[in-house]
């Protein structure tokens, strides 16, 4: 999980001062539009879940399970 949050910052920064076409590309995976909601009158559930990949975050995971087995 430290892997994609550290991948994730690392990858955004490069994006932003990097002109490599590869730091710029990220995908979207999960909920597109509207969350789905569940309306049971007392309660109102809304679900939801987006992830954003980018190459530093495939990077952090990589380096992430290195390290872990690792130590």
């Amino acid at each position: 999980m430290a892997g994609i949050i550290i991948g994730s910052a690392v990858g955004n920064i490069l994006a932003r001062y990097s002109d490599a076409e590869l730091f710029h590309q990220s995908f979207i995976i999960g909920t597109q539009g509207t969350p789905a909601i569940l309306d049971l009158i007392i309660i109102k559930l809304t679900f939801g879940l987006s992830i954003i990949i980018n190459f530093g975050t495939i990077l952090g995971v990589i380096l992430g399970i290195i390290l872990y087995y690792r130590y």
